[in-house]
């Protein structure tokens, strides 16, 4: 094999892997970003999030429909659900459609939005429950799935027989039929939630147990509303491949990177901060971040939040912003933001102008819904207890003036404006500038608590010391524009309350026990303790950011019965995964990252590394060698500390320049 670029021409659509053969010595690169230092745990775990993050690369229109249109309709397998993505709008209808069962029983759910649907299960004469009516209330917030009617059905429903359904959904009651026989009156419950009401919006859904198979067809839905009432909301036979689309369940139009390979598969805007720099640093192949900010940027609403996550099967949206906007979930305050962080983050490293020309005016909508959240102190506050939620929704809601959504939100403000300069909108640009100072002002007045040392986690949440807000508060600069002291003593600080020290425990918890709910378990984050690693490296503590890095990831690189060659979703504090973590999370591989940009110490200064900068940070190590690929070509560098000087050799493409330099505390 001659050296060079190899490329097989009969690789399959669903073939992930390719074995090759070395024959004569030598070595192969199969990505562009490259990695290999003196600790070969650290090469081993540089790598590792790169398969972390391939298996969660896909690449466009390879995921199969999750419903299968047929001339007889929707065939739904067991274990599928997809929901029609423009309902939010709808409160009183009636839904009629045809199911014929091939086993178990047939579900649907109506009034299905982003937190709550009433789940309706009609069980064939065959189930071990034979001819009954199931009702369920499912919600984001606890509780998540409620019993709330049964009754037994009138008729017999049998297998491969088609029958006739209508649902009318009127306020607080649900009249179902079957083949024109009243079936059941089924009532709904007062919410015992202060936060949801008991009549809300949402449309129609279809899914399936993992004991079902179920055929649909014939749907029609036609508003009860006094001020539209007859009109027909969406009628369709279900046996198009664009009916499939229009319920979210398509093959993927885009090459996205979900979360996670076998759990949930979604594909989630805060996530991106971890998985768009594994992609820079690693494959660069762009277009994956592309598409994924482009499809989640495509739901927004007409007020500006944009979707925090979209199913893998949902179709890129091309019309303007709507408030009919279903299923994909506008999840949480702190995402919003980060889809905006994300879209500033992908310039920064590609220079690829046309895409901010794309993005800008939703990012422009997006930031006009957080300026009206901002109080007479300037801070944003956190009023609707739906988007409260973060990182870890057992947590809980972060309601009032949370300091990590006011921090990001003095970032997206200064990102916003780097965007604005793109676009040659300076009107804007000053205005974000002007806001993001006087944001980062009231973070360090009001949210700082001087005693303690620390940022709390709201005006609300006083105790407990948060692993992102602190991170996030160095890594931004609002803590070193308090005093240029804060930002060490916080590392410090969190070395001190986060750090496990028990037997067999490690990492760093994400959160002391006082900053959660009561009965909630502390988890050690590798997502959040990206954030922690990078801000000990920009304030020159490699040696707080290497403990970070060997806690936090390597009981994920030991052998062991948990060891999948790839990152977890999260980590108890004695090393070991959580019952219902996912292997394979995107969002933990930061670790790849983390080490080419400040141990190797690449990272670009200005949009597509026209201007860079080469800074290592050696530590412990005494070599280390790798690359990066930029829109003009590929930076090399190859450093060397095992003798009386530091040695370093850097290969850069032609038309960059850029500025090396050493982390002052470095001494060999």
């Amino acid at each position: 094999m001659t050296p060079g670029h190899i490329e097989s021409p009969l690789i399959q659509g669903a073939q992930r892997y390719q074995r090759l053969t070395l024959t004569n010595g030598g070595s192969i690169r199969i990505t562009p970003g490259f990695f290999s230092c003196s600790s070969a745990l650290y090469t081993d775990m540089w790598k590792m999030g790169v398969r972390t993050l391939q298996l969660n690369m896909i690449p466009p229109r390879i995921i199969p429909p999750g419903f299968i249109a047929t001339d007889q309709g929707f065939l739904l397998i067991p274990n599928q659900a997809g929901v029609y993505l423009r309902g939010m709008q709808w409160v009183n209808y009636t839904v009629t459609f045809s199911t014929m069962i091939v086993s178990s029983g047939t579900s649907f759910a109506v009034r299905s939005n982003d937190y709550s649907e009433i789940l309706i299960t009609i069980n064939s004469k065959e189930h071990s429950s034979p001819n009954t009516l199931i009702v369920n209330m499912r919600q984001e917030l606890p509780p998540p799935d409620t019993y709330i009617y049964n009754a037994t059905l009138p008729l017999n429903i049998s297998l491969l027989q088609w029958y006739d359904i209508k649902a009318i959904v009127q306020g607080l009651t649900i009249e179902l039929s079957i083949n024109g026989i009243n079936a059941s009156i089924i009532p709904i419950p007062e919410s015992s939630s202060p936060y949801i009401p008991s009549v809300t919006p949402g449309g129609i859904a279809f899914t399936t147990s993992n004991s079902q198979e179920t055929f649909f067809r014939d749907l029609q839905v036609i508003d009860l509303s006094s001020n539209n009432f007859g009109t027909i909301l969406y009628q369709d036979s279900l046996t198009s491949k664009q009916a499939v689309s229009d319920f979210g369940v398509g093959t993927n139009e885009l090459p996205v990177i979900l979360d996670g390979a076998k759990r949930d598969r979604n594909v989630w805007s805060g996530d991106l901060l971890v998985a768009g720099p594994v992609l820079y640093y690693s494959f660069y192949e762009p277009e994956y971040a592309a598409g994924s900010l482009a499809i989640l940027n495509s739901y927004q609403l007409t007020n500006g939040p944009v979707s925090s996550r979209i199913n893998v099967g949902f179709p890129l949206q091309r019309s303007s912003p709507s408030d009919e906007f279903i299923s994909p979930i506008f999840y949480s305050y702190t995402y919003f933001l980060t889809n905006l962080i994300s879209v500033a983050e992908y310039y920064l490293y590609t220079g690829d102008v046309e895409f901010v020309h794309d993005q800008w005016s939703r990012m422009q909508l997006l930031m006009n819904f957080f300026s009206k959240l901002v109080d007479t102190n300037n801070l944003v506050v956190a009023s609707n207890p739906i988007w409260g939620y973060d990182y870890n929704p057992s947590y809980g809601t972060y309601n009032g003036k949370f300091t990590k959504l006011n921090i990001l939100y003095a970032m997206a403000l200064e990102n916003a404006a780097s965007l604005a300069d793109v676009v040659n909108n300076a009107t804007a640009a000053l205005q974000y500038r002007q806001q993001a100072a006087a944001v980062r002002t009231a973070v360090n007045t009001y949210l700082y608590n001087s005693t303690a040392n620390y940022y709390m986690i709201s005006d609300q949440q006083t105790a407990g010391i948060a692993q992102d807000t602190n991170s996030l508060a160095i890594l931004s600069g609002i803590a070193s524009e308090l005093n240029s002291s804060i930002p060490q003593r916080l590392l410090e600080q969190m070395k001190q309350k986060l750090r496990v020290l028990v037997a067999n425990g490690t990492g760093y918890l994400s959160t002391t026990a006082d900053g959660i709910p009561s009965g909630t378990s502390v988890i050690v984050s590798p997502f959040i303790s990206f954030f922690h690693a990078a801000a000990a490296f920009e304030q020159d503590r490699s040696d707080l950011a290497f403990d970070v890095l060997d806690s936090v990831w390597s009981p994920m690189a030991q052998p062991g019965p948990y060891f999948t060659g790839t990152f977890w979703e999260s980590e108890r504090p004695n090393g070991y995964p959580g019952a219902s973590t996912s292997m394979a999370h995107t969002w933990s591989a930061g670790i790849t990252p983390i080490l080419s940009k400040y141990v190797l110490g690449i990272k670009p200064m200005s949009a597509g590394y026209t201007k860079w900068s080469i800074r290592p940070q050696p530590g412990n190590l005494t070599w280390a060698a790798g690359s990066v690929c930029t829109p003009h070509g590929i930076i090399t560098v190859n450093w060397n500390n095992s003798h009386a000087e530091f040695r370093i050799v850097v290969n850069i493409p032609r038309s960059t320049s850029g500025i090396y330099s050493m982390n002052h505390n470095f001494q060999f």
